[in-house]
């Protein structure tokens, strides 16, 4: 059953948390609120890249979610080096594009920071689904990527995309198998997103105030309902990059930041196949932390950027392995 958890939220991430957001929902449209960033065209549209701090190698955040979601961690990367967060298509301030997939999201990155003239390589960092996006994108455009930071990377079972045959030993007798993804189980009930988080309070009043602005959308709930559909799409690109080599990474450094939430051996083994992307690879536990390691233990994730920053900088080895 902790698979499947784990699996429910994560794509509770990618849901439109109906129960949650349709108490949000106005009665009259709302005032738009100004962007944090600027629109960057991407070939007809314009998605929100929101960029802060100056210095190289950029950070470049990629995550399932809203760019103002990373308030508790993109003002500290920004004290020392330029990071960006985005808006993919839909979702936001961000214009709607063509059919939402991993082969867009990944084109959007590359074509907003070309045309927004933040130069490479980067440091990606990517959160859950985020992370799969992230190892497309180097795959990719290998050159264009300096290092790389997951956070708590989404689990890339492909069987776990449909329900289990009858009699699967995992489930505990008489309880029920998960749903599909389109009616994703959320432990708990309700939203199962990152307002429904403890630590949501710990985001400045602005931040919370935009993403219950964005929640209250339609179109917003619309973009991150279809999030799980890239998902097959994403895993394919991911594993054919890495049976193709057997460090698609080289030695470039590698943070990869898991939690201590339901230790399962899945989870496990994926971390395992995580850190051999790289020869120049280290796992960090955040502790006392679920899946949105960023407001549950910002401090983490600011330490990862930072260590990938300075390997980069300094053309060195990462240390070992830390928990946290």
């Amino acid at each position: 059953m902790l698979v499947y958890s784990r699996l429910a939220i994560v794509l509770g991430l990618a849901t439109t948390f109906q129960l949650a957001t349709l108490a949000q929902t106005p009665s009259a449209p709302q005032k738009i609120p100004p962007p944090l960033g600027k629109l960057v065209d991407v070939g007809g549209y314009r998605v929100h890249l929101y960029c802060t701090g100056t210095g190289s190698p950029a950070v470049v955040i990629v995550g399932a979610g809203f760019s103002f979601n990373w308030g508790l961690v993109q003002p500290e990367v920004a004290r020392f080096t330029q990071v960006c967060s985005y808006d993919h298509s839909g979702i936001g301030w961000s214009e709607s594009g063509p059919k939402d997939s991993c082969s867009l999201r990944v084109s959007e990155v590359h074509a907003a920071l070309k045309n927004a003239a933040i130069k490479g390589p980067y440091v990606l960092v990517g959160h859950s689904l985020g992370g799969l996006v992230a190892r497309v994108y180097a795959g990719e455009y290998p050159d264009e990527v300096a290092g790389m930071v997951f956070v708590d990377h989404a689990m890339q079972f492909g069987l776990m995309l449909s329900p289990p045959p009858p009699g699967d030993a995992k489930l505990a007798p008489g309880s029920a198998p998960p749903m599909p993804p389109k009616m994703p189980l959320v432990p708990g009930g309700g939203g199962g997103g990152i307002e429904s988080d403890p630590n949501f309070s710990k985001l400045s009043s602005r931040d919370r105030e935009l993403h219950l602005w964005a929640m209250s959308q339609t179109r917003n709930q619309m973009a991150l309902q279809a999030n799980h559909e890239i998902v097959p799409e994403c895993v394919a690109k991911a594993d054919a990059i890495a049976k193709e080599h057997s460090h698609p990474l080289g030695d470039k450094p590698l943070v990869d930041v898991s939690t201590d939430e339901a230790l399962g051996p899945d989870y496990v083994k994926l971390q395992t196949d995580l850190l051999s992307l790289s020869e120049n690879s280290k796992q960090i536990i955040a502790r006392k932390s679920g899946h949105f390691v960023i407001i549950d233990r910002p401090d983490v994730v600011i330490d990862a950027i930072s260590q990938v920053v300075q390997s980069v900088h300094n053309n060195s080895k990462l240390q070992d392995n830390a928990l946290r």
